[in-house]
């Protein structure tokens, strides 16, 4: 099974100030629980990790996780313009419905921490009771309200020892064939344990289901791991995977790809060996932080989400599917076989295809636009594990790209011969963020142009270029065309085909016609099409192609009825012909001496 990695660090609400940032369903990065960003992962904080100028590489690139299935900051964006939570879910996942399971997961076990040999248990709110063989089975003891035990492992059994250090009952507990147990729920107790927290260290609270302690590798010192028995729909209470006060369609789509993930391992991988357990709490698949969610902030409406949803899965032929999300996929998803396989058709999944995501572009996230540096001898030898003795590296002359702009592989040349990496071992070798990345060009797309391309359902394809500004505005290539900004105008038009082919002909908004002031447009009474400029316009006919006018030609046609008069559409841009701004059209030629009258023949 392949999962999420590390995801954004959020400064929690006090209620919450012992709960990590969490992780989501496959290798790579998701949202944490509750709050605004804060400093670790932040993207400022790890900007550069080494000297920028020559000799050296900046990667910028945008996202944040491996990109595969739903991104979370997407789903916000998604939900604030209004978007259900089935729009969302199956916009994210292709081809897929929203169902229930004909036989749905009833119980689930969760693994929170392994090979220790030694555990804390703190009773809150109440006292912990510690059992024998199962839960109400041999009573060992009571943890008193406001203790701190530790059981340890020293041979063959358990050693529970008080707050005051002594060995509860004088003697070891149990054995292989004999799990402690801890309860606290039937009494409304609660149960902290700090191991459980492999994020940050600081320890998770449970007030749900019972602890169950197992014993293995033994003899001679065993170790212990540590799983907590739930009802499924209680385990949802518990996901720590998107914060509480986010939009509720986001919070029921969360809910909705939580408990679809959930499903497909239980149905799929049952009983895991290793963890006795069919998930684990944290970077294994997708965090459980119990009832530190519930009682966090507006953790009440974390748990309406949940309960709104109950049951409902996401599903491909009316089966549960790999519901694969993580933080931010920078604008656009991608196809699992690029990120996981090297492009390999064999793995390819229906429902987890590249999709563009126009919710992603809000101002709140922060993994739409960021760089790391690295001087040529930094990043040569964090690539030596994968590219071999290359020798130093001097640049990528071969990158092969998924839908999304995300690296499939990349060819590394050095000094002393070449290889080939995968995108997932770039961005491992490198700590990026995601492997969405362009090198010493900055391809990322901001501002009013990411605004447009976002409305634009991603249709320009991948940029070719940089966001460039200039007078008046910006612009930015595409695989389609270009899209440029006109601050006077406060216009944002995408051009293409032989329309933008003309405008780039005669210079661009650098050019005779300036930026761009309204999108193109149909021709009353015609078929053809017109786009209009500071300084001109473009008209364009399946009989004459697309040709520019400005100046007095273009006055003198405008006066005349433009395409619509008896001239027609241009079939010729202004030239110069004897000394004269001159333009042919399907019906006659317009010539304008400079700054003089023109004439129509």
């Amino acid at each position: 099974m392949r999962r999420i990695s590390l995801l954004i660090s959020f400064v929690l609400a006090a209620a919450l100030a012992a709960v990590p940032p969490a992780l989501a369903a496959g290798p790579g990065t998701s949202i944490g629980p509750d709050g605004a960003p804060g400093t670790m992962l932040a993207p400022g904080s790890l900007r550069a990790s080494g000297p920028s100028g020559a000799g050296s590489f900046t990667f910028y690139g945008s996202g944040f996780g491996h990109g595969i299935g739903m991104s979370q900051w997407g789903a916000y964006g998604l939900a604030s313009r209004g978007w259900s939570s089935t729009k969302i879910l199956t916009h994210f996942y292709s081809r897929s419905k929203i169902g229930r399971p004909a036989s749905p997961v009833r119980n689930i076990r969760i693994g929170l921490t392994y090979d220790r040999t030694k555990i804390h248990l703190g009773a809150r709110h109440g006292a912990v009771r510690l059992w024998i063989g199962k839960p109400g089975g041999t009573l060992v003891a009571r943890i008193p309200n406001g203790q701190d035990w530790t059981v340890r492992s020293p041979a063959s059994g358990y050693a529970i020892r008080n707050e005051a250090g002594k060995l509860v009952g004088g003697k070891t507990w149990g054995g292989t064939g004999f799990n402690l147990y801890a309860t606290y729920a039937d009494t409304g107790a609660r149960v902290f344990v700090p191991e459980a927290d492999a994020i940050w260290g600081r320890g998770f609270t449970y007030n749900r289901g019972h602890l169950e302690f197992n014993l293995y590798r033994c003899p001679g010192g065993c170790l212990q791991r540590l799983i907590i028995p739930l009802g499924f729909e209680e385990y949802l209470f518990g996901i720590g995977e998107m914060p509480s006060s986010w939009p509720m369609a986001a919070l029921e789509t969360q809910a909705v790809a939580a408990r679809t993930y959930a499903t497909y391992q239980v149905k799929h991988h049952g009983l895991r060996s290793g963890c006795n357990c069919h998930l684990s709490d944290g970077a294994d698949d997708q965090v459980y932080v119990g009832w530190s969610k519930e009682t966090g902030a507006d953790g009440n409406r974390w748990m309406a989400a949940v309960k709104h949803t109950r049951g409902r899965v996401v599903t491909f032929n009316g089966a549960p599917i790999q519901a694969f999300f993580a933080a931010s996929d920078g604008g656009h998803s991608e196809d699992v076989e690029n990120v996981w396989h090297g492009g390999d058709p064999a793995y390819r999944i229906p429902y987890l295809r590249g999709v563009c995501d126009p919710g992603e572009g809000v101002p709140a996230n922060p993994w739409t636009d960021w760089s790391y540096s690295f001087s040529a001898s930094t990043l040569s030898s964090r690539l030596a594990p994968y590219t071999g003795g290359v020798g130093t590296v001097t640049g990528f002359p071969k990158v092969k790209r998924g839908s999304s702009g995300r690296v499939i592989r990349a060819t590394v040349k050095g000094t002393g011969g070449s290889a080939v990496v995968s995108g997932w071992e770039l961005r491992g070798a490198l700590g990026l963020p995601d492997d969405r990345i362009w090198v010493n060009e900055n391809r990322n797309i901001t501002g009013k142009i990411r605004t447009k391309y976002d409305g634009l359902a991603c249709k320009p394809g991948l940029p070719t270029s940089p966001v460039v500004t200039m007078p008046g505005g910006a612009r930015q290539k595409f695989q389609t065309g270009g899209i440029f900004r006109n601050n006077g105008a406060d216009a944002t038009v995408w051009l293409k085909g032989p329309i933008y082919t003309e405008f780039m002909n005669v210079g661009g908004a650098g050019g005779k016609l300036g930026l761009p002031t309204s999108a193109a447009g149909g021709v009353p009474g015609s078929s053809g099409r017109r786009a209009l400029f500071e300084t001109g316009r473009i008209y364009w006919s399946g009989q004459t192609g697309a040709r520019a006018l400005w100046g007095l030609v273009l006055a003198e046609y405008l006066s005349r009825g433009a395409a619509a008069g008896a001239l027609g559409f241009p079939t010729k841009r202004v030239h110069r012909v004897g000394g004269k701004a001159t333009a042919d059209f399907q019906h006659g030629t317009i010539a304008c001496a400079d700054g003089g009258a023109c004439t129509v023949s």
